[in-house]
């Protein structure tokens, strides 16, 4: 068992505990003695230790070790002593023996399996603390004799206070459902569900859901091949996402019994706009469900509601559109949208400045020009959204589906029967659209590092101990908090063109979410990032005692460049790019005067470099560099090719030394290298490194987790906090 934190992000924490295999030993200098110089353990979780295997990858490849195994290498702790003359040091390997451990012991620590021995006496807290280190009731293992505990005194508090919640209901419950009826009501679910085929046994068992008579998701990033069949539902509509998942797709779920006719779906996916919408008539009424990407402009939004809510009123009066329109309705200036859906009768039927996602925004709302329908809100422990539930008073008339009988679907119309608000808002678009293919990196990829070591190896005891845990991947995570991201900024976009700074506290909020991501996130080295991430082969001016150290990726070229770099560098990938650029952001509004002075002497608009920071596939400089060092809380340093031209002042030969390189760059004589360091006690931080072609930025990885700082002397900002 571990007896210190070594590295409390990496799991290697007092109590972690393991089974030793394996030792190496070296020879002292001065004694030629041989002594252990590390140990070899595996844990019993396995992502204790993660990193540190990572960055001895190279190690364990070339001498064969079991990937499984973790490196511990001694520590030195100073001894206190009363005495000012000297001080007493001791190193050694920080384990104890452990055959078991105290309950006051593991109090903080959680394990995938768990073996409580009990016995008379234990007390009900001892015994909640026992139970609950493990992870699952299935890890959990309960040996000796169980007496139970004697029951609380009456006077106990936590006892008085559980019979006061039952007897004064202290906690209002805030949620909303749909009412229970034995009637049979039309209701209707609406929900954001973000990843359908991660969620799907979700909507199976939600009781909620599967009381509705439709259910109507958006954002499934569905693929055909997944199965999202539905006990007692038929599906009437489904589209989508070709070749790679992406924030697109819907699917409208109708109860077996009810008839149904497909008025109109459609979707515009060009460029920045992005809007979905398909019209179900069911019974009098016309469900109309929409999506709208948070870039589309609002004359899009405009367009495509006026089309499909027009061709709806052909087949029926009564008009339910419920969708995420990606308008905050919390915002004053965008009331303009509410006063534009009431120009076709439709009013706002759920309650104004109500919170309908997690960023307390309110972009997902139900219009209706009908006077027997409610609507609320109500939790969703998957999405970033809120379900939408919504009930006709009326009892619904009862049809049973004919499987034999034609059904109207996706009747043609011509768009010029169309009545719209302004000639102007017509414009053509291409219907198609194609998803990016994402690379993928070689499988036989590899860089290798010349290492040699003199250790001699010790057999692995019995194999049975080890456990496999599945891994889990972040990679969801990522895509769906970077998602969310971009959506905050195209918001604060709007507000920013309004001088509206009502979007600061999204960011904000949002910005603690990704800080919390990354800090959980393992030092990202060669052999650790994520494998669409290619490494650049050595087709330039090579510089060995640089390479040696860093290699540079191949960073998608699409004007997120400097976020994609710093993506990788923190977590292996891309996936956090728009997080990145909100970072920056939060940053430039935190310390506003700050950057407003730095604009100045750049002779650069504040509002024009903060508006160019939050907008997708715009170009980063100075400005945005410095911003995400202070987000980031360490330096960064950007590198250029260096000189291969022997009769420049700057010239760096091929084969210069390691020591030689770190003096010319103290000299400021390496070659046009830049630094920016955002706060002044950052300094010495290990750096963020990226290579600057001149048009294009990469990622700079490190082939361990403690390279060589090659510091440049140019501070092109100067001015740290």
């Amino acid at each position: 068992m571990l007896t210190v934190n070594s590295d409390t992000e990496d799991g290697l924490v007092n109590g972690a505990c393991g089974k030793l295999v394996m030792i190496d030993y070296g020879k002292l200098q001065k004694t030629n003695e041989t002594v252990p110089c590390r140990i070899w353990i595996k844990f019993n979780e396995e992502k204790t230790g993660r990193k540190a295997r990572a960055n001895f990858h190279n190690v364990m490849r070339n001498r064969n070790i079991d990937s499984s195994l973790t490196p511990i290498e001694p520590v030195i702790r100073q001894i206190n002593t009363k005495s000012t003359n000297f001080k007493v040091e001791r190193k050694q390997f920080p384990i104890v023996p452990c055959e078991a451990m105290t309950i006051y012991k593991s109090q903080g620590g959680t394990y995938e399996k768990v073996v409580v021995n009990l016995k008379k006496g234990m007390t009900r807290s001892v015994l909640y603390v026992a139970c609950s280190r493990a992870t699952k009731a299935s890890g959990l293992y309960l040996i000796g004799d169980f007496v139970p505990p004697k029951p609380p005194e009456r006077n106990d508090a936590v006892t008085l206070m559980f019979k006061t919640m039952r007897s004064e209901r202290m906690l209002k419950f805030s949620l909303a459902f749909l009412e229970e009826s034995e009637e049979k009501k039309f209701s209707i679910i609406f929900h954001n569900v973000q990843l359908l085929n991660k969620h799907i046994s979700d909507v199976k068992f939600d009781k909620t859901f599967l009381s509705s008579s439709m259910i109507s998701l958006v954002e499934t990033w569905t693929k055909p091949s997944d199965n999202l069949e539905i006990e007692g539902f038929k599906i009437v509509h489904r589209r989508d996402c070709h070749d790679v998942r992406k924030p697109f797709g819907q699917i409208i779920y109708l109860k077996n019994d009810l008839k149904f006719e497909n008025i109109t779906e459609r979707y515009e996916y060009s460029g920045k706009d992005h809007i979905e919408y398909s019209s179900i008539k069911v019974d009098d009424i016309c469900i109309i469900s929409v999506y709208n990407s948070p870039n589309s402009s609002f004359d899009i939004l405009r367009r495509h509601m006026n089309e499909v809510i027009t061709i709806s009123k052909r087949f029926c009066d009564n008009i339910i559109v419920v969708g995420d329109f990606n308008i905050n309705l919390k915002i004053k200036i965008n009331n303009k949208f509410i006063e534009y859906m009431k120009s076709f009768g439709l009013s706002l039927n759920n309650t104004l400045n109500k919170d309908s996602t997690n960023a307390k925004t309110q972009i997902d709302c139900c219009f209706t020009n009908m006077k027997d329908v409610k609507s609320d809100y109500f939790e969703s422990l998957t999405s970033f959204h809120k379900p939408i539930w919504i009930r006709k008073h009326k009892v619904l008339t009862k049809f049973h589906f004919d499987e034999t009988e034609d059904i109207h679907t996706n009747m043609p119309f011509n768009i010029e029967d169309v009545i719209t608000d302004d000639q102007s808002d017509t414009m053509e678009v291409d219907e198609k659209f194609v998803f990016e293919r994402h690379e993928t990196v070689d499988k036989n990829e590899q860089i290798d590092l010349d290492m040699s070591f003199h250790l001699e190896d010790l057999k692995v005891n019995d194999p049975s101990d080890i456990m496999e845990i599945e891994e889990k991947s972040s990679s969801e995570n990522y895509e769906i908090i970077d998602s969310d991201s971009r959506k905050i900024l195209d918001h604060f976009l709007l507000l920013l063109e309004f001088d509206n700074a009502a979007g600061t506290t999204q960011i904000s909020s949002q910005a603690r979410i990704i800080d919390d991501l990354i800090d959980k996130s393992p030092f990202v080295t060669v052999y650790n990032k994520d494998r669409s991430v290619k490494i650049r082969p050595k087709i330039e001016y090579s510089v060995e005692a640089f390479d040696a150290f860093y290699a540079r990726t191949h960073t998608t070229g699409d004007g997120n460049c400097l976020y994609n770099s710093l993506s990788i560098i923190k977590i292996g990938s891309e996936e956090l790019t728009h997080s990145m650029r909100l970072l920056a952001v939060n940053a430039m509004i935190n310390n506003s005067n700050h950057f407003k002075t730095i604009c100045r002497l750049l002779n650069y608009s504040f509002k024009e470099q903060l508006k160019r920071t939050a907008t997708n596939e715009q170009w980063g400089g100075e400005v945005q560099i410095h911003a995400l060092s202070i987000a980031l809380r360490q330096p960064i340093y950007s590198y250029v090719k260096f000189l291969d031209d022997p009769k420049r002042v700057h010239y760096i030969p091929s084969d210069i030394s390691t020591q030689d390189l770190i003096n010319r760059f103290d000299n400021g004589t390496a070659g046009g290298h830049l630094k920016y360091i955002g706060y002044k006690s950052d300094m010495n931080k290990s750096s963020l490194c990226i290579h600057f072609t001149g048009i294009h930025y990469d990622a700079l990885l490190p082939f361990s987790n403690n390279p060589h700082q090659f510091i440049p002397k140019n501070d092109i900002i100067d001015m740290s906090l």
